[in-house]
């Protein structure tokens, strides 16, 4: 508990390649000045590389018996955090400041919210000075953390098309190009295997999801961040279709009810692609490639939320 120190001590750990220069020297300073002087927390920084691991992470900075753990970057900065965290079995509150271009689990969370005259910095610093906190599950995809969605298939790699630059002008309507252009992506064979349950199908996107809201549409009204499972959404060529029918409503994002996917609630999931292996990601980044081993971890880690 840092009997010793004056302050008790917190980690801040960002993406540096979150945002232009200009923008993160002004939300990263302004960031370590609101947990040092409105939290009362003495701040250790860290900046993430493209090598960081959720394995290697925090290891190095748990001597120092930190009390908080704050995470400023996008999706894919954060789920190394919290895999970390949930690999070491370190019980730590972890503090969200998004800075990345969907922030999913931010939104799913109410942390993040666009809107007029709300700066999103002061809202997660003053979420994480309520110190309310929610134990949230994790998804794991050949023993890579997730805390938004993994996926395969064109629809799924839709998401990683955009380039940095696009994503910095656009946002998430970045996404809804490159996701209406996998219509005229041939489907692709999976088998899946959802807790014992085996079949085969034909899809333009397999996609296992912790969230309900993935930024241009709500791929499960069902899915819950803290009740012990994972969604399996399926969209196949005949469910795509439809979705180019209601194409107003999906760059407008309004696709929130009605959605037609096959939906099954696992906990483990095996998908394979019998006719060669298919690019599989996680929370937007590149990983690997079928076959795709997931499992839930529930309760994985403690989340200041509000």
């Amino acid at each position: 508990m840092n009997k010793d120190k004056t302050l008790p001590i917190s980690i801040l750990i960002y993406n540096p390649r979150s945002g232009s220069t200009l923008d993160r020297d002004l939300w990263l300073g302004t960031t370590i000045d609101k947990i040092c002087t409105h939290l009362k927390y003495a701040v250790v920084v860290h900046a993430t590389t493209p090598d960081t691991s959720s394995s290697s992470i925090l290891k190095s900075f748990l001597a120092l018996e930190p009390e908080l753990v704050v995470a400023a970057g996008g999706d894919g900065t954060i789920r190394h955090i919290l895999g970390s965290l949930s690999e070491t079995k370190v019980d730590i509150p972890v503090g969200l400041v998004p800075f990345g271009t969907g922030n999913l689990l931010a939104r799913n969370l109410k942390i993040f919210q666009e809107a007029l005259f709300v700066d999103p910095l002061q809202s997660a610093i003053d979420v994480i000075a309520a110190r309310r906190t929610k134990r949230i599950d994790l998804g794991k995809m050949n023993g890579n953390y997730f805390c938004v969605a993994a996926g395969a298939c064109p629809l799924s790699d839709a998401i990683l098309a955009p380039t940095q630059e696009e994503k910095q002008n656009w946002g998430v309507l970045a996404y809804v190009g490159s996701m209406m252009q996998t219509v005229t992506s041939p489907p692709v064979t999976f088998r899946i295997d959802a807790d014992g349950v085996k079949f085969e199908v034909k899809a333009l996107g397999v996609i296992v999801t912790n969230v309900g809201d993935i930024g241009y549409a709500t791929m499960s009204e069902r899915a819950q961040l803290d009740d012990g499972w994972l969604d399996l959404c399926i969209v196949t060529l005949e469910d795509f279709s439809d979705y180019m029918n209601m194409g107003f409503k999906v760059a407008s994002a309004m696709l929130a009810t009605g959605a037609p996917f096959y939906i099954r609630k696992v906990r483990k999931v095996t998908i394979e692609s019998p006719k060669g292996p298919v690019s599989a990601n996680i929370d937007g980044d590149h990983c690997g490639t079928t076959p795709m081993h997931i499992e839930v971890i529930p309760k994985a880690v403690n989340i200041l939320c509000p």
